[in-house]
């Protein structure tokens, strides 16, 4: 969606979007899109810089970093934008970033195009490892069976001889500490 900025009254204005996955142009390899994502437009026009608020809600496809399991999850993300007309000022010297500085950034045209907004959100989103549940058993690192699903033959075997001395450490400063 692309919003007009010149033409926006004073106030607060709310748009709403529904957005296709194949409109946001997304990799396909880690993860996939269930349907579309909805998202909420609240922008703020005071003076020279427009606060928008952007509330969005999708669900993903992804893949557990434990079991290897395909599980759905439903996000919910909220951003906030301060947009400024124009390119931003030159840097005459080096200061420290503000909360401002961070949020802040500068439209060239008087026309904002939200689709790389909600991009980027659904990008930042992902989980680096994406858990199908808090207490996902993963896989037996022997056979490769699904602990979620199945008990295996390996599980509860005596442990590798080569890991008993460090055991044994961990007994010792468990019970001294």
């Amino acid at each position: 969606m692309k919003i007009d900025l010149k033409n926006l009254k004073p106030g607060i204005t709310e748009f709403w979007e529904r957005v296709e996955p194949q409109e946001l142009d997304l990799p396909q390899e880690e993860f996939r899109m269930v349907g579309p994502l909805e998202a909420t437009h609240r922008l703020r026009k005071g003076g020279k810089t427009l606060e928008l608020r952007v509330t969005t809600v999708y669900t993903l496809e992804l893949t557990c970093a434990r079991c290897l399991e395909r599980f759905q999850r439903e996000f919910r993300e909220e951003n906030l934008y301060l947009i400024q007309i124009g390119t931003p000022p030159p840097e005459t010297e080096e200061r420290a970033l503000t909360t401002e500085d961070i949020l802040l950034f500068f439209v060239p045209i008087e026309e904002l195009d939200t689709l790389p907004l909600l991009r980027e959100t659904v990008l930042l989103s992902i989980p680096m490892k994406p858990l199908c549940k808090p207490d996902c058993k993963g896989l037996c690192p022997v056979c490769g069976a699904n602990l979620n699903r199945e008990q295996c033959e390996h599980q509860g075997k005596p442990m590798d001889p080569r890991w008993l001395k460090l055991l044994e450490i961990k007994d010792k400063l468990a019970s001294s500490g």
